[in-house]
């Protein structure tokens, strides 16, 4: 096999035979071997490629690459199928005009198949090694004038073509640039983002298009350029047009992407070199050549006189600066106590930036909100967001304080807001807790606290989470094992203000924790969301397929940017679904849990068996689908894992 480890016997007649050779021969011929490193047995196994550049130039405008190629494991991979090998040059900053950005000119790709045809001379050394003459000369481009004095570039694209022996290999992506004549690196460059900030979101920025083909955001940038793509297509544009309409929390700041990384040295480009074109991308309703929207520029000479980088820069991420000051200086503490007639005290604290708990009259002139919601049994809640068919009950929600006025039934005792519930319909074991989710939104001018108007400017502050008994015992929590704020974070960044608008807003932060890692870290959970987000649904009764165990999975797939579990997982817990009952999958219809929570994400029909002879139940009535709950068999085959949910255990 081309790939598969050399057995000893093997090696020692190879080792007699070169020995023999040597004997017989004398002197030498004067030209180089092949290349010896990285030497040793080729890779019997390949999850990553890792490309190693050891030689490039251009030669009579001929461009060709020397390059290594090893595994994870730093092996060599012997036998690549196929690859497309393209090349580009770099305009300088400046070059085309007073005030113009750097460019790729991407003169054209060649895809080499051993299997079938190779444009230009390809050569496997048979010990990771490789080389590629392209056939291209680049100075017959008919649209682009070859420069030897510039940047130039070769990308790599390797197929995901098995090798002879039937070893997979991953689609990978590769690149150099370099001076035309030597192979050194050039003075100049154009990596203004690295791929890593990409994956903080996509995970794997090669599952976003082109089938998988590309992960490398250099790739992306090289090709997206005037000439190669149409109007519009251009990378700097597109990539602004693409996401500047996602309601992510991250998007705030051009730093979340343009960030300061080795992989991406000219990260700062984003502020020190302002274009009409990226520029306006995001503005989109700006007309700079027709003066709409902004004074009249016909081309980039005169921006940067106005907007300089400091100033485009705070401009631009003083937005996210300014709420993080504010959500700093008020925080939460509260309690939730059962009492024998079934209601419970909520008392809410207020703290201050330090900690340390103030009079709630100090600042209520400047709470927009302080919003609660409070619901029983945190691992299966049994009061609907509208009346829970089992209990008869809807969750609590509960202003205590709305535009700086305290509301009916709070009191402010010690400084402290104190409310008492209607009767809950608590019981034994989940059911003996109760816990309130409490949000808490603030009018605020830049980094200040200010005092309420009708037209005030608001931020969302930290949320809180309670929890009480009636028993006196000690609560039952919701496992927050399977997801961590932090992954959401990733995202949404870490002033996300969850439903901010439609309630008060909840910014998760260590104030909800209730359970540490291994590392003793707090764990930011997210079980505060099933307050509302209950068994029965939310305001559509299940139409929505709003259990909170559905519609996190439906929301991200309507956006189609979680495309693994991985995204947000770090865990199944598959032993929460001992304790639930059935989810509200349509209007006043239930599925049993395990298979709701599947069809969250899959269509029944695409799970390939028949779901009711695994004793699911799919859109019954509500006593039989609770009824089943506690018998559907998937767990007896299936052991779905975040890396693998397809997993099963034959």
């Amino acid at each position: 096999m081309m790939n598969a480890q050399t057995t000893k016997i093997a090696l020692l007649l190879a080792a007699s035979a070169v020995t023999m050779a040597l004997t017989g021969c004398g002197g030498s011929d004067g030209n180089d071997g092949n290349p010896g490193e990285p030497g040793g047995e080729p890779a019997p196994a390949i999850q990553i490629l890792n490309f190693t550049f050891d030689k490039s130039v251009i030669t009579n405008g001929v461009p060709s690459v020397e390059f290594t190629v090893t595994n994870e494991n730093d092996l060599p991979v012997v036998g690549l199928q196929k690859m497309r090998f393209a090349a580009a040059q770099l305009i300088p900053q400046g070059a085309t005009g007073a005030g113009n950005a750097s460019q790729w000119q991407y003169f054209g790709d060649e895809t080499c198949d051993v299997a079938a045809t190779c444009p230009g001379t390809f050569v496997d050394q048979k010990n990771g090694h490789y080389s590629y003459t392209f056939n291209m000369n680049l100075t017959a481009n008919a649209k682009i004038t070859y420069n030897d004095q510039l940047a130039q570039r070769v990308l790599i694209r390797a197929y995901n073509t098995p090798l002879p022996d039937g070893t997979q290999v991953p689609n990978s992506n590769a690149f150099v640039d370099f001076t035309a004549d030597t192979g050194a690196a050039p003075t100049y460059s154009r990596k203004i983002v690295a791929t890593e900030s990409c994956n903080t979101c996509h995970q794997d920025l090669a599952n976003v298009k082109h089938g998988g083909a590309y992960s490398d955001v250099n790739y992306c940038a090289t090709c997206h350029t005037a000439g190669k793509v149409g109007v519009g297509k251009e990378f700097n544009v597109l990539v602004h047009a693409k996401h500047k309409d996602l309601t992510l929390g991250s998007l705030e700041s051009c730093q979340s992407c343009h960030a300061a990384n080795d992989a991406a040295p000219d990260w700062g480009n984003w502020s020190r070199i302002p274009t009409a074109a990226t520029c306006g991308s995001c503005h989109s309703t700006v007309d700079f050549a027709a003066g709409k929207g902004h004074s009249q520029q016909l081309d980039n000479s005169n921006c940067i006189a106005c907007h300089n980088s400091d100033w485009t820069a705070e401009l631009h991420t003083g937005k996210t600066a300014d709420k993080k000051a504010v959500i700093a200086q008020l925080g939460m503490q509260a309690t939730l106590v059962g009492q024998t007639d079934d209601t419970a005290v909520l008392t809410v604290s207020i703290l201050d930036k330090d900690g340390n708990a103030i009079d709630a009259a100090t600042v209520q002139d400047k709470i927009k909100r302080l919003e609660t919601v409070t619901n029983v049994g945190p691992n299966f809640p049994i009061m609907g967001y509208n009346k829970s068919p089992g209990s008869g009950a809807a969750k609590i929600a509960k202003d205590l304080v709305k535009d700086g006025a305290l509301q009916a039934g709070v009191t402010l005792v010690d400084g402290k807001l104190v409310f008492t519930t209607p009767a809950l319909p608590f019981g034994t074991g989940d059911t003996d807790t109760a816990f309130t989710f409490i949000g808490l939104e603030m009018c605020s001018t830049g980094t200040s606290l200010t005092a309420c108007t009708v037209d005030s400017a608001t931020t969302s502050m930290k949320a809180e989470l309670a929890f009480g008994t009636k028993s006196g015992n000690a609560p039952s929590m919701r496992h927050v094992n399977s997801v961590n704020f932090s992954t959401c974070q990733g995202c949404h960044s870490d002033t996300f203000e969850i439903h901010k608008g439609h309630h008060s807003g909840f910014v998760m932060t260590e104030q909800v924790s209730h359970a540490k890692d291994a590392n003793g870290k707090a764990i930011v959970g997210v079980d505060g969301c099933v307050a509302c987000h209950t068994p029965d649904g939310t305001y559509a009764s299940g139409a929505n397929k709003g259990a909170f165990e559905m519609k996190l999975h439906v929301i991200h797939g309507e956006q189609g940017v979680i495309k693994e579990c991985t995204q947000c997982h770090n865990d199944f817990n598959l032993d929460a679904f001992k304790v639930k009952g059935a989810l509200a999958t349509s209007a006043g219809k239930y599925t049993t849990p395990i298979t709701a929570t599947c069809t969250s994400c899959h269509a029944p029909e695409s799970i390939g068996h028949g779901l009711e002879n695994m004793g699911a139940i799919v859109n019954g009535d509500y006593v039989q689908a609770n009824q089943a709950a506690q018998s559907e068999t998937c767990f007896y085959c299936h052991k779905p894992t975040p890396t693998d949910h397809t997993q099963v255990k034959m």
